[in-house]
């Protein structure tokens, strides 16, 4: 075989690599498994022993990274023109180093904290098509079987490959980092809504976040996916959406409904299911409208706005059941006491069956019996901690935009 057709096949390898490593990333949109995905082929396309993505933060700037090979996902920073990435961020020009140790920039503490030794660097930096900073790969100690160390020197091949994923990484980076920004705004507009709904009934503040937590903890104990548990969070925050179409004076009665204002106040359901299907949600959480509307079906089919029994409910919705249930109970009101965790539960579990109570009227069954099985098992976990719910609730970052 020639040079020349060396050469060729060599460039078609390279293209071919680089083809299939940008298929895999650009299907990313999650940022952090984007993160995990770009440092993985960037090792496998250099031949590195280790990879890591810096990225820029214009706000404070420096360079920062949560997600790398030999990190445990804790936040590392550095400012921007020290060590090897910072100078290669800084001054946007490819570093190689293979004698790191005798280099004017490289930083040995990070080997001495770790006790891994760096042998050979390639520093490339990350912009977006506008010259745009964005971050800074890293890849450390080019893998060589030939010699006896197994560490060999970063080529000018592998700038190039590195530089070329650079600039294909940047693009899904970008459409990454957009995505997760309007989630943010997505979110914090929700949860803005829905403590404007809890605050026009003094008498229920915090029922929306509490049972959000108490829902989104639920999905979690029952091993539901990423998306699941992101659609309950979603609903959860929604739920009680409908209520804004109920008047104030029904909502705050401090006695008892009559049937006309019982009527009215049942009707926020069906109120939530409509309001909401006016949203153009993403196609994920299409289902969030009919999800956060089912919260008082129940399994016998009694419960409303649609009588709804059995698995006509959604998972989703006897979760949410469960938790608005639970949060109701334990909540002290100014008619009622709330009951402790523990009682709360036992009347959750009295509800998974038929039952008859103290007034001889006889109820079917109304919630999940394994959905209050999870709340069983969250409950032994930390022992009747509520506050542990409204963490798990992601109220706070969500209201400020940080996302879930």
């Amino acid at each position: 075989m020639s040079v020349a057709s060396t050469l060729a096949n060599t460039d078609t390898d390279k293209l071919n690599r680089l083809l299939a490593v940008s298929q895999v990333i650009t299907r990313r949109l999650d940022l952090k498994a984007l993160l995990r995905e770009v440092i993985v082929q960037a090792s496998e396309l250099v031949s590195a022993d280790r990879c890591t993505l810096w990225l820029y933060s214009p706000d404070r700037g420096d360079i920062f990274t949560f997600i790398g090979q030999g990190l445990d996902e804790q936040v590392f920073r550095m400012p921007l023109g020290r060590g090897v990435a910072g100078v290669a961020a800084m001054e946007r020009r490819t570093i190689v180093e293979n004698d790191p140790y005798n280099s004017p920039y490289f930083n040995p503490a990070m080997d001495r904290q770790s006790g891994y030794r760096t042998r050979s660097l390639l520093a490339v930096p990350m912009e977006s098509h506008e010259g745009r900073l964005l971050g800074c790969f890293q890849a450390i100690n080019r893998l060589d079987e030939s010699r006896e160390d197994g560490v060999g020197a970063f080529s000018d091949d592998d700038v190039e490959l590195l530089t070329a994923l650079s600039s294909i990484a940047a693009i899904a980076l970008e459409n990454s980092m957009l995505y997760e920004e309007q989630q943010r705004q997505f979110q914090s507009v929700i949860v803005t809504l829905a403590t404007s709904v809890d605050a026009m009934d003094p008498t229920t503040a915090n029922h929306t976040k509490q049972v959000t937590g108490i829902s989104v903890a639920l999905a979690k104990q029952m091993e539901l996916s990423e998306k699941a548990v992101e659609r309950i969070r979603i609903a959860a925050i929604l739920h009680d959406f409908g209520k804004i179409g109920v008047p104030d004076t029904i909502l705050t009665k401090p006695g008892a409904l009559d049937e006309e204002e019982f009527q009215m106040m049942r009707s926020h359901c069906l109120k939530s299911i409509l309001l909401l299907r006016k949203i153009a949600f993403r196609r994920d959480l299409s289902d969030v409208p009919d999800v956060a509307g089912q919260h008082h079906e129940k399994l016998d089919g009694t419960g409303y706005p649609f009588g709804l029994r059995g698995d006509e409910i959604t998972l989703e919705g006897r979760i949410i059941a469960v938790a608005d249930v639970f949060q109701a109970l334990t909540q002290t009101r100014p008619y009622k006491k709330g009951r402790s965790p523990r009682e709360a539960l036992s009347v959750c579990r009295q509800m998974t069956q038929v039952y008859t109570d103290h007034h001889g009227r006889t109820s079917g069954v109304h919630l999940d019996d394994l959905v209050v099985d999870a709340l069983e098992a969250l409950l032994d976990r930390w022992q009747g901690d509520m506050t542990f719910f409204e963490a798990e609730s992601g109220w706070e970052q969500m209201l400020s935009g940080g996302g879930a």
